[in-house]
């Protein structure tokens, strides 16, 4: 019962830039704080911070012993709207609720040193906590990004067609105004089954276990502590039960680690340190493969029997986007159609937030200073020297030196010799870079995709050229 069945919608996960949930049952994944820490988009690093000011100001009230303010302030209930989870074959679980006041409460009892030195990350719980595992830290995370969340969806309804049902109630939102948990109604897509209202959320936040996680920990730094020669053993039983053993060890290991601050902050530290690899992950599986395939298909054909000119320029920008997005996401991320500037003197055709890790597209991140990435796109028959310079003029410290013009054809020689010349006369480095990107090349790359090879190769390709050829 995905969201795209129950309301009739053609796009698959491939295409968008959230993560499409089903409306009958949680899906096994988890909103992963570390995702919004390292992000480069400046409203999800603000999210991370907001969402550690309620855990700093709970321990201030903790150790001023009021109470009734941190049983009000640390409440946490599962977000049924969001639909992310690990219960079986079906919606909701037990959430937190007004149980982590306490969990959190007997932390810091336990462990006076973590109330000096606070939380760098809520994710740690799990590893100072009994019962906050994963699950647990998607409910926080999901409880505190709802007002970001309910805006997020209304502007994916609005690009995707999802239906809006008016006034649908929201219950427990933080209103970092007025610093309170509220209640209000938002238009928001419901949900048939539950009834509830449906919250989108960006694949670039989400993980099937967060990056900072307790078997990660005790599987690493933990089990290095645990050599003879540094520390005990943990404790094992003959008969023991494995649900016992588990839950056995887990006291043990935060046992140890309230006493031993040092160990959690090395292993913090050393996560910080690979974040590189923290990415976000839905998983596949040989089902969404096949519909990718199918999407891929589509696409092609879409694009073929598309006319060229000026009164298809629309649905040409359109349909480019969603190529793009099936291409490249998560790399590239929250795709925007016709962005304009401050004053509204420049449109930009597409811009994507570049979160790139890895590939190519990281390279330019770096080399390029291009935390967004820039395409224009042209349904013409023949490139001019006009589309260049408008590129080169959007082209500069805010969008980065490099960018994309998308086309019906190859560029001619002399588009080319101009692409060069802006290159060249570039009085700083990095130098302007503009690439010309052809409906061939996007075919080739569709064809990458459903190979399940990685279609930013063949932009490495154009881009390794491109500068071979620079005079």
């Amino acid at each position: 019962m995905r969201l795209t069945d129950v309301f009739g919608l053609s796009f698959t996960q491939s295409e968008v830039d959230f993560v499409i949930p089903d409306l009958a049952v949680d899906l096994p994944l988890s909103i992963d704080p570390f995702l919004l820490y390292k992000s480069r988009d400046e409203t999800l690093r603000a999210l991370h911070l907001q969402l550690l000011s309620i855990f700093e100001q709970g321990i201030q009230l903790f150790q001023s012993g009021d109470r009734p303010g941190l049983d009000y302030l640390i409440d946490f209930p599962e977000v049924d709207e969001i639909g992310f989870g690990y219960s079986a074959d079906t919606i909701g679980g037990r959430g937190l609720g007004t149980q982590l006041n306490q969990l959190l409460a007997d932390t810091l009892v336990a462990s006076p040193m973590l109330q000096e030195r606070g939380l760098r990350h809520i994710e740690e719980l799990q590893l100072v906590s009994i019962g906050v595992g994963p699950d647990r830290v998607s409910d926080i995370a999901g409880n505190v990004l709802k007002r970001y969340l309910i805006e997020y969806t209304q502007q994916q309804a609005e690009l995707w067609g999802i239906p809006l049902t008016k006034y649908m109630p929201v219950n427990h939102y933080f209103d970092f105004d007025d610093w309170e948990w509220s209640d209000g109604h938002f238009d928001l897509p419901r949900n048939p089954i539950s009834g509830l209202p449906i919250m989108l959320v960006p694949r670039r936040i989400v993980r099937l276990l967060p990056w900072i996680n307790y078997d990660d920990y005790v599987r690493t730094d933990f089990r290095l502590y645990l050599r003879p020669s540094k520390g005990p053993r943990l404790p094992r039983h003959p008969g023991m039960p494995q649900e016992k053993r588990t839950e056995l060890a887990k006291k043990e290991v935060i046992k140890v680690t309230r006493d031993r601050l040092e160990l959690l902050n090395q292993y913090i530290s050393r996560k910080e340190r690979e974040s590189g690899g923290a990415e976000p992950a839905l998983g596949a599986d040989a089902v969404s493969q096949r519909a990718d395939f199918q999407v891929g298909e589509r696409f092609i054909d879409r694009l073929q029997s598309l006319p060229s000119g000026r009164q298809l320029a629309g649905q040409y920008q359109r349909l480019v986007w969603e190529i793009l997005n099936y291409l490249f996401e998560p790399e590239l991320t929250d795709g925007r159609m016709e962005e304009k500037t401050h004053l509204g003197t420049e449109r930009r055709d597409i811009i994507y937030a570049n979160e790139a890790e890895r590939s190519f597209l990281k390279y330019v991140r770096d080399t390029y200073l291009s935390p967004f990435l820039l395409f224009e796109i042209k349904n013409v028959t023949e490139v001019e020297l006009e589309h260049i310079n408008q590129v080169a003029t959007y082209l500069g410290a805010n969008l980065g030196m490099l960018g994309f013009i998308v086309t019906r054809h190859p560029p001619s020689e002399n588009i080319i010799r101009k692409t060069y010349a802006v290159y060249n006369n570039t009085p700083a480095l990095p130098r302007k870079t503009i690439m010309v990107i052809t409906d061939e090349d996007l075919v080739t790359m569709i064809r990458m995709k459903q190979e399940v090879q990685n279609p930013v190769r063949l932009l490495q390709e154009h881009y390794r050229r491109f500068r071979l050829g620079v005079q």
